[in-house]
């Protein structure tokens, strides 16, 4: 249904022009009348008008003047004029100002609805345009809401190899998501390390606040830049920073941006991390830099609160001077891997020991001891979870004597095949579990009354701190303070039920000096205070 408004000094012309013309075959709801300009401003600022009919020589303001306040104010409105002069200039400005029509007065009523009509059928027109518009309108916004997360996509279907990292089979969905990305192009991948948080975390806490990181990231470590920040698959919040050209420009702006990064993102969250940047390299070559800068976050069990650029030197002992023998003391670490079913992992531990052994290096007793802890892993690890390496036809295959590589470079391979199998045992036996979970609960356990740190329960385990904590919240769903509190107060509810220690004992034999800390962390997680927890027990 449609709203005309008819605006003439002629109080009779009006009724005429409102009673000469059949309305409701136009489907038109309402016709208002007024006598002049300014009647007729008000009521097109009450209501939405559709067709405005009005008259162009009129006392005070003229129909031409209203028509150019329509234009402005009212710009969805079509317009008739009306005049008694039949000369083409009033027509001319008319239709300059923006008329839909003009019609000479006295006015013709089946002429005024055949125009009328006319112009109905053009609001339609142009409604259905505004509609369709806004409509666009609408997902464009929501389209450019949902792209950082698209792009996101995007780099992590390449980072975990759902995509290869071939530019002309990218180019549609890069063109798609506004991702001009060139044939002469070289990326560069920041990985954001998180170090420590100052305050205890839940692990819902912590995937918020490493949210908030990646917030700052993008404000502040992209700045100056063209990237995107995300979270891979693993865990890893990382940066590519896209690099036109020559770049050259690029690494003393990124290496500036991180240090104003750490600093923000230590006052700002209350957090340390380090930034580990890999070289430039060409779309192809990004899986490379990916391992480049997780390799190097793994073997960095010393320095924090560092921008570790492509020249920083990052050593650690454990690794960088190993001897030319078979990795002793690594052999733990492995078997720990392995029984948390991260053979990925594993197949990237081995292979980066075996690249720090030179081939003239290579001994006969390094090999035979290589040889002899592959088995002793796979022995140890499949003993505890009860099974035998002969329930696996493969397994025995490979760890038959007579199939032991005769060849130091067939000493990898055999490695990854036997652990795969081991672990492939494992799986179809259901036995597949969290070593590292069990092995940090039990040092937990051990320690109650001792301050508990990240970086030490890292160390115990072999593995670096912010890995350790990602692995942890994927088995667990739980960070490190969670559990440290949960065993702690398993322990004081357990002393609470079977012992008459006094309440102050019983919080530092569980690592709190302080009564009123206890109290309140117990309460916050049980319930009740521990004087009300005990008291219920003894009824």
């Amino acid at each position: 249904m449609y709203r005309v408004l008819i605006v003439d000094d002629q109080y009779f012309a009006l009724l005429g022009l409102q009673q000469g013309v059949n309305w409701s075959a136009l489907d038109v709801a309402e016709v208002c009348l007024a006598e002049n300009v300014d009647q007729a401003i008000v009521c097109l600022e009450q209501h939405s008008v559709d067709l405005l009919i009005c008259d162009i020589e009129m006392p005070g303001k003229s129909g031409l003047e209203l028509l150019a306040w329509v234009k402005q104010f009212s710009p969805g409105t079509l317009t008739i004029m009306l005049t008694c002069h039949a000369d083409f200039v009033y027509a001319q400005q008319a239709i300059q100002h923006g008329a839909f029509h003009y019609l000479l007065k006295p006015v013709d009523y089946d002429e005024l609805m055949r125009v009328a009509s006319k112009a109905i059928t053009e609001i339609n027109k142009q409604k259905e345009q505004q509609q369709f518009e806004a409509l666009i309108k609408d997902y464009r916004r929501k389209w450019e809401h949902q792209l950082p997360l698209l792009v996101e996509r995007f780099w992590q279907d390449i980072l975990s190899r759902r995509a290869a990292p071939v530019l002309n089979s990218l180019q549609i969905s890069a063109n798609t998501y506004d991702l001009d990305l060139q044939p002469g192009d070289r990326y560069v991948i920041a990985l954001l390390g998180l170090e420590q948080w100052k305050e205890d975390l839940s692990a819902r806490d912590e995937t918020i606040m490493e949210y908030a990181v990646r917030n700052l990231a993008e404000e502040l470590l992209i700045n100056g830049l063209q990237g995107a920040v995300l979270q891979d698959q693993g865990g890893y919040n990382l940066a590519i920073i896209y690099v036109r050209g020559e770049g050259r420009l690029v690494s003393p702006t990124l290496e500036y941006n991180c240090r104003t990064f750490l600093n923000t993102c230590e006052q700002m969250l209350h957090c340390s991390l380090s930034v580990y940047i890999s070289p430039a390299v060409f779309l192809p070559e990004i899986m490379s830099a990916y391992t480049y800068v997780t390799e190097r976050e793994q073997r960095n069990l010393v320095r924090s609160r560092q921008v570790f650029t492509p020249d920083y030197p990052v050593s650690d002992k454990r690794l960088d001077y190993l001897p030319p023998a078979a990795p002793m003391h690594l052999f733990g670490e492995w078997a720990t891997i392995l029984e948390l079913g991260e053979l990925g992992e594993l197949d990237r531990r081995v292979k980066l020991w075996f690249s720090t052994i030179a081939a003239d290096h290579w001994t006969t007793e390094s090999h035979r001891q290589l040889i002899h802890g592959i088995l002793f892993i796979i022995h140890t690890v499949l003993a505890k979870k009860g099974l035998c390496a002969h329930e696996s036809a493969r397994l025995k295959g490979l760890m038959d004597k007579d199939n032991y590589p005769k060849q130091s470079a067939a000493l990898q391979n055999w490695a990854m095949d036997c652990l795969g199998a081991a672990l492939q045992l494992l799986q179809a036996s259901n036995n597949v579990s969290s070593a590292v979970v069990t092995k940090i609960r039990q040092y937990i356990r051990s320690r109650l009354s001792e301050e508990i740190t990240r970086d030490e329960l890292a160390a115990h385990v072999y593995l670096n701190p912010a890995y350790l904590s990602r692995l942890f919240k994927k088995e667990t769903g739980l960070s490190i303070s969670d559990v440290i509190i949960q065993e702690r107060i398993g322990k004081a509810k357990q002393m609470l039920e079977e012992t008459g220690h006094k309440i102050t004992d019983i919080a530092e034999q569980v690592g709190y000096t302080s009564l009123g800390s206890f109290s309140n962390l117990f309460k916050r997680v049980v319930g009740v205070t521990p004087q009300q927890y005990r008291a219920r027990k003894k009824v």
